[in-house]
Parts: C-alpha cells; structure tokens; sequence
C-alpha cells in the first residue's frame, strides 16, 4: 500500500489538537495541601466556538477506517486470520497502554505509603483520555464486519448508522430512556470510521466533500440553535446534557463537517508533504503519537503540581492575563511530554512478532481479549489514579473496581500473547486469567475493598471470568469454521 502522506499529517495533528483542547479546559488551583480542578469552559463559557475546532477525535477514527481497512486486507493477503490481524493492530496501544499503567500503578502505591502526593482532583484527569483508546479497540476487532458492511452497501451504512444515532437520540431525549443512550459510543465512531471506507475507495470527491462539510455544519448550527444540544463539543462538570459523554447527534454532525473539510483541504495540503523535512516532523510525531496521548495529561497535572505550590501564575478564565500565561502552561507542558516521549521511546517501537495461528481458538481468545480490553479500559478511564482500591461509576450505570481494570488490560495481553503460540497456550492463559478475575471479585464481594457494601465490581467481574473460560473451553472443540475466520 502506497502511503497517504496526508491522512499521516491529520493523523498526528488530530491528536496534537485533542492535547492542545485538553490542557486548555483544565484549570487547576493550589489549596495549601493539593491540587483543586475546574473548567475553563465552566468559567467562560464563551469559549465554546474552541471546542469545535478542538474536539476533533472523529478525525482519528475516520483515519482509522482506512488505515485499518488496509490492515485487516493486508492480513488476507498473507493467509493471516483475525486473531493475528488483532494482535497486530491492538498490540500497539496495548503495550504503550501497560506502561502507563504499571508506573501510574507504582506513584499510587508511593502516595499511599507516604500519605498522599498532594495531587488532589489531578488524579482524576491523569486517565480519562482511555475512554477513546478503549472504543477504538473494538472499533479496530470490528473491522472484518464494518468492512463487509461497506463492500455490499457502500455509503448507505453511513447513512444508517447517522441515523440510529438521531433515533437514539429522540429515544433518550425525547421518551427518557437514558441507557439506551451508550448505543451512540458505537454508532457515531463506527460512521466516523466508514468513512475511512469511502476515502479509500476514492468516492469522497470534492463536490461530496463539499456537502459532508456544509451539510454537518448546517446540521450542527441547527441542533444547537434549535435543538436540546449544548454548544461546546465537550462536557462541564454539572451539565445535564454533555455531547460527548456518550456522544450525541451533535458530535455526529460535527464529525461529517469536520471530515469533509479535512477532504476538501488535501489538494492544498498534500504536495507540501512531498518536502523530506515537513514529512520527517510528521513522521515523528506518529511514530510517538500513543505515548504524547496517553502521557499528555499525567505532564499537565505534573506541571501544575510542581509549579503552583511556586508561585506558577494561574489567572482565572477568561480573562486577558489568562490567554497571557497559557503559552507558558503549554511550553511547560510540552516539555514535559516531550521528556516523557524521548525517555519512552523504546516502548512504541515494538519488535515483530510472529502472527498467530488461524482458528477458532486463537480468533475467540482474540475476540475475548478485546471485550477485556474494552471493560478494563473503561472501568480505569473513570477512576483516580491515586485511589485504584476504589469503585466508581462506568457508562453512566456500572459499579466497578479500578484494579479490576487492571486485571483486565493484564489477562487481555495474557490472551493475546497465548495466541500467538497456540491453541494450547490459550487453554492455560484462558482458565488462569479467569482465576485471577474470579479471585479479584471475591476479594471485593467479602470487603477486601473500601466499599465491600458494593456488589457491582464483583458482578460484573463475574461476568467477565466467563468470558476467558468459554476461550479455553472452545479449545477442546474441533476446528471447524475455521476457514470462515482467515
């Protein structure tokens, strides 16, 4: 495949832009003890018009669409199955994704021993961009399907998916029914996703760029003007609707406009990419681009806490001192992240490994590994990094345990490595992972936890020890279907 040097620039600045939007609406103060936090776009809300240049993760998704398109027809070509074709493509927020855990994991167990860090609210924040990695993974495992969805109706799936994202929306909103709402988690960033499809396929012309990007912004402007929506893309503590928490019909709009002006922008943009040195500096960022997202947030807090306690001036929003120190804030904070990445550098250059076997054991425990990941990567977006004992509330209804999380994303790359080696290897990595959550829920059920009076973490715990076992039973299984999975 011929490199698209300029879904690599939007690729990299997307990411960069989602930074730079969240150190802009984080605010935090000192209390003598630690770290308080508030929002910029709570305190001026007139900051809203920022968010929709900002808030541009379906850019992310849309590049994921076809980059993952090429994986998976790549993985075909070489008589690969799903299980290596996951492996592949999970494996590179995986690994990054482990290394953040274990030292976050390490500074929790430090603060706990000496009292506390003086973090404060921080910790709150330090996890929070997981969410996006942990729908994306399933978003990646769906490709198989999603693809073969594109290649008999083409654009029409968009159509339905935008459109089930707008019924969601007149369920929720209209009839009450609030959990029916976590449909659009799936429904707006598979259409995002879809449209990768398109790009690909050539069928995104500038004339139907051109209504994409008048279309969704008209879209837009009329379900904030008209509508129930809020007009910033990003939710405030306190909000009763927040448009990307689970996304609503307003960020949907605002992902066609966006990835139809990001097409209409390639013919003034690409031939700039032809110049070695412009393209180097994007190379680079992508080549860092999990550690700068998954670490960029853990910079800001670490600024934030080493240089209040000193005198770092912090004026309240919006006024003119604040935009004054804001590039002090992101210069500190950039260094900062910048010293992570080039120390981190190694974690991101992953060596090859050989793909796994095709299957049905070895494409189950895949399939397995990513519903882990999925719930692992959810229950630790919503926790305190300094509090991992803790349950919290997940998707709005769920009661779960912070360090289940954690033996989630462990027993996920236990599956996935196991793959790699065989239907045997899953056997031994299914039932042991099953015991480690099994053992985990119990502690919890008989009050190993702070809140023992809590059942939630071990019920759904429960649920997901069974989920492994079925992986080590289905080894037992002779390999029929097999052929369907290549």
């Amino acid at each position: 495949m011929e490199r698209d040097r300029f879904l690599d620039l939007v690729r990299g600045s997307s990411i960069l832009l989602v930074v730079l939007g969240h150190w802009t609406v984080s605010q935090f103060g000192w209390d003598e003890e630690e770290l308080t936090l508030t929002s910029s776009l709570g305190a001026a809300p007139g900051l809203w018009p920022l968010t929709w240049l900002l808030q541009v993760i379906p850019l992310f998704f849309f590049v994921g669409g076809f980059a993952n398109r090429h994986a998976w027809e790549g993985v075909r070509r070489r008589g690969e199955g799903y299980a290596a074709y996951v492996d592949h493509r999970v494996r590179r927020v995986l690994v990054p994704t482990v290394v953040l855990l274990a030292v976050l994991s390490a500074v929790s167990v430090l603060g706990a021993l000496v009292g506390g860090l003086g973090f404060g609210a921080g910790g709150g924040i330090v996890l929070q961009p997981l969410w996006f990695l942990g729908v994306y993974v399933v978003v990646i495992a769906l490709t198989p399907v999603t693809l073969r969805w594109h290649q008999r109706w083409g654009g029409w799936v968009v159509v339905v998916l935008l459109a089930g994202v707008g019924l969601v929306d007149v369920i929720r909103l209209g009839f009450g029914v609030e959990p029916v709402a976590f449909a659009n988690v799936f429904l707006v960033w598979i259409a995002a996703h879809q449209f990768g499809y398109l790009y690909g396929d050539g069928a995104l012309t500038r004339p139907r760029a051109g209504a994409l990007a008048v279309g969704g912004f008209v879209a837009l402007c009329a379900l904030v003007g008209f509508g129930p929506y809020p007009a910033r893309m990003v939710g405030v503590p306190g909000d009763q609707l927040a448009n990307m928490n689970p996304p609503t019909a307003a960020i949907a709009a605002l992902a066609v406009a966006q990835i139809g002006i990001t097409v209409l922008l390639r013919p003034v943009v690409a031939p700039a990419l032809e110049r070695p040195r412009l393209f180097a500096v994007v190379i680079a960022v992508n080549l860092s681009i999990m550690m700068i997202y998954l670490w960029h947030q853990a910079a800001l807090v670490l600024v934030a806490r080493v240089g209040l306690p000193r005198g770092l001036p912090q004026p309240d929003p919006p006024t003119w001192q604040w935009w004054l120190t804001r590039p002090l804030w992101f210069g500190l904070a950039g260094a900062v992240l910048a010293l992570i990445v080039v120390v981190l550098r190694p974690v991101e250059r992953l060596r090859p490994v050989p793909p796994a076997p095709t299957g049905v054991v070895t494409a189950m425990a895949a399939g397995v590994a990513v519903v882990l990941l999925f719930a692992g990567i959810l229950a630790l977006a919503a926790c305190d990094v300094m509090r991992l004992l803790d349950t919290h509330q997940a998707l709005g209804f769920l009661r779960v345990a912070s360090v289940m999380g954690l033996v989630c994303v462990g027993v996920a790359g236990w599956l996935l490595r196991a793959a790699r080696q065989g239907p045997s290897a899953v056997v031994g990595a299914a039932v042991g992972g099953a015991g480690l959550l099994v053992l985990v829920a119990l502690a919890y059920a008989v009050g190993a936890g702070p809140t023992p009076q809590d059942s939630g973490a071990a019920s759904l715990v429960v649920v997901l020890a069974a989920l492994p076992l079925v992986a080590g039973v289905s080894a037992l299984l002779p390999r029929r279907g097999a052929k369907a999975l290549r």
